[in-house]
């Protein structure tokens, strides 16, 4: 395993860390705005390492770096209350479902951050190449007559530029049929794909052709081992020729573990070396990432594109109404989710791929954490709202008593729920 304990542990550690610091910032920046007094905003957990007092508020610095808290005046139950109206109880229900909502917004806000700041500034993804890499045999693609190396010069009468551009046009004519005018071997030839019975591109059966040139290396893989750095061009691999990633999987997938002799260009000089492809399910893997072509896109473009995959992530956790239901039907695996466990691996092995694979990681986990907060489970945000909701209803407050016991069943079903999800990442991550 080319992951090791210190990525797991720091990786789990980075990520928590931001996501219940800021989570908390949000319970911390809504009380402060109502008038709630703020007793002590830690970051980390356990003694206290450093720390200042500001006002009411103490802030510190705590020896366990695993997120953080907010403790506010007249929150907890069970403790003596004055009656003040800087006491959290003491606010109206608006108040107190702003000051419980403030939490999750904010995760929610740092994940459209980071995705919008992460498209202004690396850009979308595009290719500014027209040849086709690959025809999938028994697709429309393929039914029609176009092969690997043919160059699309135009798709339902539209002169295209690009791949996107492409794609685009197909897209446009799913359902239907559509002429395609290409260039082979230096021949303008004529097809026709029919898309009748086609709707995903996915479909369709061709694909884009890549060069073997890396776009990312993950630390101290395979192929950061050997030597491989982005925008190396590999050029044969046990002497056979490389002009293609397709050709440069083709090689490595079949040799786990296996010696390989690997040759390729960085600015203009040949460099060799050998590479030890590493075993996953059965196949090889160097742990490098083809070179992806970017543009960059307006402010208003990236908002865009980065809130929605903001709000996409979120909508996933949907999902977990789909293994609920399955889990009481017995139909469901606790591997189809993952706890702490499984999100220290993930960020560990993100954070060896590049600070910007991490943050992408962090802003889908912080989107999806900001809806799972606000599930009516009594301590969850979402069960406080739910203790408020029925306030409203009845027209009286939850008392000590009733907020106490839902607090006890909400904490029992999620420690259940939480041990179940870790022993299951316990044996994923000792079966490999």
């Amino acid at each position: 395993m080319v992951m090791t304990m210190v990525d797991f542990v720091v990786g789990l550690g980075i990520t928590l860390s931001i996501l219940i610091f800021v989570h908390e910032m949000g319970h911390f920046w809504a009380a402060k705005r109502s008038g709630v007094r703020v007793e002590r905003f830690s970051i980390g957990f356990g003694p206290k390492l450093l720390g200042f007092t500001k006002g009411e508020t103490e802030y510190r610095l705590s020896a366990i770096p695993f997120g953080g808290y907010v403790r506010m005046s007249g929150e907890d139950p069970e403790a003596e209350q004055t009656g003040g109206d800087w006491e959290f109880l003491s606010k109206s229900r608006g108040v107190r479902a702003f000051i419980v909502i403030a939490g999750p917004a904010m995760n929610f806000l740092l994940a459209v951050v980071l995705l919008v700041g992460l498209v202004s500034v690396l850009g979308v993804e595009t290719v500014s190449t027209r040849v086709i890499g690959t025809v999938t045999e028994d697709t429309p693609a393929w039914a029609a007559g176009l092969r690997e190396q043919d160059e699309i010069l135009s798709v339902g009468g539209t002169t295209v530029q690009t791949w996107n551009a492409v794609l685009e046009t197909l897209d446009a004519n799913l359902g239907g049929k559509v002429d395609i005018t290409f260039l082979r071997e230096g021949t303008t030839e004529s097809a026709t794909i029919d898309l009748t019975a086609t709707d995903a591109l996915a479909k369709v059966g061709m694909y884009v052709f890549r060069d073997a040139t890396i776009g990312q290396v993950a630390w101290r893989g395979p192929a950061y081992a050997a030597g491989l750095r982005p925008g190396d061009r590999v050029t044969s691999i046990d002497g056979v020729a490389i002009t293609s990633w397709k050709d440069l999987r083709e090689q490595v997938l079949p040799s786990p573990g296996k010696q390989l002799d690997i040759v390729w260009m960085r600015d203009g000089e040949e460099l060799t070396s050998v590479i030890v492809p590493k075993e996953d399910k059965g196949y090889g893997l160097i742990e490098a990432a083809q070179n992806v072509e970017r543009e960059r896109v307006g402010i208003v473009q990236s908002f865009k594109l980065g809130a929605g995959t903001a709000v996409w992530a979120a909508r996933q956790i949907g999902r977990l109404k789909e293994f609920f239901a399955k889990l009481f039907r017995g139909q469901a695996s606790a591997d189809e989710i993952g706890g702490p466990i499984r999100i220290g691996e993930i960020a560990g092995d993100t954070l060896r791929w590049g600070l910007s694979n991490f943050l992408v990681f962090l802003a889908v986990i912080s989107a999806q954490l900001s809806i799972v907060n606000l599930l009516p489970i009594p301590v969850l945000d979402g069960g406080h709202l739910l203790l408020l909701g029925l306030e409203t209803i009845t027209r009286r407050p939850i008392t000590t008593r009733q907020r106490i016991i839902a607090h006890q069943i909400g904490f029992a079903f999620l420690l259940a729920f939480m041990i179940a999800i870790t022993l299951s990442d316990i044996s994923r991550f000792f079966r490999g």
